[in-house]
């Protein structure tokens, strides 16, 4: 299924599973946080995902706004970009494929882009 998807619709897909692990009643500590820790690593709100391949060559840029408590509208490029991160392709892959555990674990998402900006 994944090797259908585009690149933009991958990262798509790949913010609305951050969307719904952050919109899920859960116990784990990582959901709970996840928003302050994006209103710290990004005043702005402004985000960029930097697409690679395995072998770390660059596929494309896709910034994001996170508003109120959500990630919006993914777009090609990069719009006056706060923070930006780098997620391989193969990994986002991976969220698609087994988006239901990511949202049940969301701990397996990666949100270390928010401590290092």
């Amino acid at each position: 299924m994944t090797d259908e998807l585009s690149d933009l619709d991958l990262v798509k897909w790949y913010f609305n599973v951050c969307n719904t692990a952050i919109a899920t009643p859960n116990a784990n500590p990582v959901v709970s946080l996840v928003e302050s820790l994006v209103v710290k690593a990004t005043p702005n709100r402004v985000i960029t995902l930097e697409l690679v391949d395995d072998a770390d060559k660059p596929l494309g840029r896709y910034t994001t706004r996170f508003v109120d408590g959500e990630f919006g509208s993914v777009q090609e490029g990069v719009h006056d970009p706060e923070t930006r991160f780098t997620l391989r392709r193969s990994f986002l892959r991976s969220v698609v494929e087994e988006s239901d555990d990511f949202i049940k674990h969301p701990e397996r998402l990666d949100w270390s882009w928010m401590t290092r900006a």
